[in-house]
């Protein structure tokens, strides 16, 4: 499973920096559209994430994210070719469809394929490595490819991708059959959203993809380029600075978060992403040089904070569910992750077209902030097993006060 996942993120990375360019600078739609459009995906895939849900744990999530990797293959090609906003919004309706069901059946595919809380931390760490080890080949080759004098070059990207997507639809491996596949009594979304402790994690995921890989995804690229006046090259790297530090570091801080509880790892990814955030804001004041440096900083700091949330957030959405409703805990997660993809890249593009750029950062800072706050807050509703907190067994001899 986890030797399938950089063949489609190698895809992603080769167009992840280069939709908002192509979409504005080499296709001519306004900003303020563009930013419109790119919210499209989210909304989609919210709307898509809910019958994903009951799919998965019908049919199960290998079914569900084989499916969704078809769907997204022939929304590539036809963004590649998109002209005007009218023929961008089905290719983008399409992506979203695909984009909203796959982040919750991949995980419920790979939590359902280990066995134990340990592990599960340490497959979504490694996953999550071996996601960005394709994501950062991908842009590092889009750098090198992309030309915003010739339209061709992006095409080629977009088409690609989309060959990277069946490629991992192909090779997706066996997963265990779905637990009562026909069991009409399976738990609801309602009984799944009367979880206290639920809706609180659906509160921090919704927070987290808010003021990290949505602004990442569509704010970034647009603050660099409209204020900051970054070249489409160095954006790109920006992306492979993000992955050679989680490349880098995964592994190493899988070995810091072993047995220590979840929310505070959590609250930690937030801060540091509260800063990384706060360098991007400095790099308008800089000359050219040190601008560059600091945009690829930016890249670099961020990713120490997805080294801290990627082995936290998802083990702890699977942490709460049952083996009957894995899926539908998934699903809502993902619809929480996929609202953020609708909110921000609209914001972004609206306030940072009107010239608004600092505005949109600071509220991304400030978001980071709540966000650490909330999960701090979410130790009150989670047992120490939830949490990922080890709990060390009483040695007998103290209970005779020796």
């Amino acid at each position: 499973m986890i030797a399938t996942v950089p063949i489609s993120s190698f895809g992603v990375g080769l167009t992840l920096p280069f939709t908002l360019i192509l979409l504005h600078e080499v296709r001519g739609i306004s900003l303020p559209t563009v930013g419109l459009l790119l919210a499209v995906p989210g909304v989609v895939g919210v709307a898509a994430v809910a019958v994903s849900g009951v799919l998965m744990d019908r049919l199960g999530p290998r079914t569900v994210l084989r499916l969704a990797l078809t769907i997204l293959m022939v929304g590539n090609v036809l963004l590649a070719y998109a002209t005007s906003p009218r023929t961008a919004l089905p290719a983008l309706a399409l992506i979203g469809l695909g984009m909203g069901p796959t982040f919750p059946a991949t995980s419920a595919l790979l939590n359902g394929l280990v066995e134990g809380q340990g592990q599960v931390q340490r497959a979504f760490g490694i996953q999550f490595t071996a996601q960005n080890a394709g994501f950062g080949l991908g842009g590092l080759v889009g750098a090198a490819v992309v030309d915003v004098g010739r339209p061709g070059t992006f095409e080629v990207l977009y088409v690609a991708c989309a060959m990277t997507c069946a490629a991992q639809a192909l090779l997706l491996p066996g997963a265990p059959a779905p637990v009562h596949a026909h069991d009409t009594s399976a738990p609801s979304y309602r009984d799944v959203l009367s979880d206290r402790a639920f809706r609180r994690v659906c509160l921090v995921s919704l927070l987290f993809a808010l003021t990290g890989h949505a602004a990442l995804e569509s704010g970034m690229p647009a603050f660099a380029r409209v204020v900051a006046h970054v070249s489409p090259s160095v954006i790109a790297l920006v992306f492979a600075v993000n992955t050679a530090v989680i490349v880098g570091g995964q592994l190493v801080v899988l070995r810091v978060l072993k047995g220590r509880r979840r929310s505070s790892a959590l609250a930690l990814a937030a801060g540091v992403w509260a800063l990384s955030w706060a360098i991007l804001g400095l790099v308008p004041g800089l000359g050219q040089g040190a601008r560059v440096l600091a945009v690829l900083v930016f890249g670099g700091v961020f990713a120490v904070g997805e080294t801290f949330m990627a082995p936290s957030l998802q083990p702890l959405v699977n942490a709460l569910a049952t083996d009957r409703s894995r899926g539908r805990y998934n699903a809502v997660s993902g619809a929480c992750f996929s609202s953020a993809f609708v909110v921000t890249p609209a914001v972004s593009g609206v306030l940072i077209g009107n010239g608004l750029g600092v505005v949109w950062l600071v509220g991304i800072v400030l978001g980071c902030l709540v966000s650490a706050a909330v999960a701090l807050r979410l130790q009150r509703r989670l047992t120490d097993e939830q949490d990922g907190c080890e709990v060390v067994p009483l040695h007998p001899l103290d209970t005779v006060g020796v």
